[in-house]
């Protein structure tokens, strides 16, 4: 072997030597996903709820009498449930689609002893225009700023006007990126978006606050 093939050689030697060594002490790229379920998992903590990162094929027919979870096959994961404030809550991400169309979304769920009519609340948005795809019909209120920043979809016309009283649209008009289904024995917020770890305690609340701003008499009459 002459002196140019062996310095050749040498010098591949020391390269990949290099390479090993710089892979091994050098910190890899930091995993985004990985650090958000991290996150998750201390909040969960924090808020004395249980979480589950993987994911659950179940938990939507669990809640299958909520439209917003009629939308075909869907995949929940990074589960958080217990109870908050003194409700009993579930949250979590959701997928579902496939292929090239796949939806990322999350909800917050707080589950109640009674039986209420589907009654979604929804800006003017693509969530608005599924509602209406699945059948529930638009109500008209007498507060215009009301009927302009939210689309009323309802089973029941009269329940709907007893839910959206002045507190709950004073409420409503001051967060207008909720979107609201009540149904069955569940209250839920969704939004259009995975979980993220600074925003899921200020969204519980505001699930809770939502919650009780629901009449008392509705549950004497459900």
């Amino acid at each position: 072997m002459n002196n140019d093939v062996l310095s050749k050689v040498v010098l591949a030697i020391i390269v990949v030597a290099v390479a090993v060594i710089l892979s091994r002490f050098l910190p890899s790229k930091p995993d985004p996903e990985k650090k958000r379920r991290e996150d998750l998992a201390a909040l969960a903590k924090k808020l004395n709820l249980r979480f589950n990162p993987d994911s659950d094929f179940k938990l939507a027919g669990r809640f299958s009498f909520l439209s917003w979870f009629r939308l075909g096959d869907i995949r929940a994961y990074n589960v958080f449930h217990g109870c908050h404030l003194e409700y009993p809550v579930v949250v979590f991400d959701y997928t579902f689609g496939g292929g090239k169309y796949t939806y990322y979304w999350s909800a917050f769920i707080v589950e109640m002893k009674t039986n209420f009519p589907d009654t979604i609340i929804s800006h003017e948005s693509g969530e608005s225009r599924i509602a209406e795809a699945l059948g529930a019909s638009h109500i008209a209120f007498e507060s215009g700023d009301f009927s302009r920043a939210f689309r009323v979809c309802s089973s029941d016309k009269k329940f709907a006007y007893d839910v959206c009283h002045p507190k709950m649209m004073e409420y409503l008009l001051a967060n207008k990126d909720l979107t609201i289904e009540i149904s069955g024995t569940a209250v839920a917020v969704y939004f259009e978006d995975w979980l993220r770890p600074e925003k899921v305690e200020f969204n519980l609340s505001r699930l809770i606050e939502i919650r009780k701003l629901l009449p008392e008499y509705l549950f004497t009459k459900a």
